[in-house]
């Protein structure tokens, strides 16, 4: 058996499709693709697939991973093109790589995910509003009510955010946010307490997101630092 990571893109059109159809589309896909997918075992069984974090209906992601158990396969590469020529418009297979027996799954692992928002057109402030986020995010605390199954908490957004860059020219914002299941800031709730800060109501479609990538945990002798699941050698660490 083989653990694979395939990592995709999820743009156009499809970003209208949910989570749920898309892990049906992959079903059907590698099912055309004739891989040899590994099945669940018991009355029902299933492929054997997960995906690491559902992406928001009507955002585009150039870094969504899936991973996959396979029973045999020629190559990693073999296994890419296969997938990649029965994938519609929208959804590109970047990269598929093999995994170690041991690995834990993407979705266990995630830990952040760099995003680039921006505001659209007919629903932007009539202010230069990267200029006002900056200085958001400025603030020693970022209190925020976090929805939970219990009900709501106030929460701290600030030390969930371990990065971030501003195009005053492009009027746009990256943005490196915590992912996990310890904790997770979704942009919307950052956005709603900024439009908040500013006496604003915010509609959670003001937002144009795209997720660049999405992020795990791993360790050197400098400390712990967060890198892309599937990246180059060269690929720089964010170091926490």
């Amino acid at each position: 058996m083989h653990k694979l990571r395939v990592k995709f893109t999820k743009t156009g059109p499809i970003k209208f499709i949910g989570h749920l159809d898309v892990m049906r589309y992959f079903q059907k896909a590698i099912r055309r693709a004739e891989i040899d997918i590994k099945y669940s075992e018991g009355f029902s069984p299933h492929q054997v697939i997960s995906f690491a974090q559902p992406l928001s209906v009507g955002a585009t992601s150039e870094g969504e991973y899936m991973d996959m158990s396979v029973n045999s396969m020629e190559s990693s590469k073999d296994i890419k093109n296969r997938l990649s020529s029965v994938c519609n418009e929208g959804i590109d297979i970047l990269a598929v790589t093999e995994l170690p027996e041991n690995e834990d799954k993407a979705m266990t692992l995630t830990y952040a995910a760099k995003y680039r928002v921006k505001i659209r057109e007919s629903l932007k402030p009539d202010f230069d509003w990267v200029s006002e986020f900056e200085k958001y995010l400025e603030n020693k605390t970022l209190p925020a009510m976090k929805k939970t199954k219990s009900g709501e908490k106030e929460i701290d957004m600030k030390p969930m955010i371990f990065d971030c860059s501003f195009d005053h020219k492009g009027e746009s914002v990256v943005l490196l946010l915590s992912m996990s299941s310890m904790a997770t800031l979704k942009p919307a709730l950052l956005f709603e307490g900024f439009y908040k800060s500013k006496g604003l109501e915010f509609t959670s479609n003001a937002l144009d997101l795209h997720r660049i990538d999405i992020y795990k945990k791993e360790e050197d002798d400098k400390g712990e630092y967060i890198i892309p699941f599937i990246c180059d050698k060269n690929q720089e660490k964010i170091y926490l």
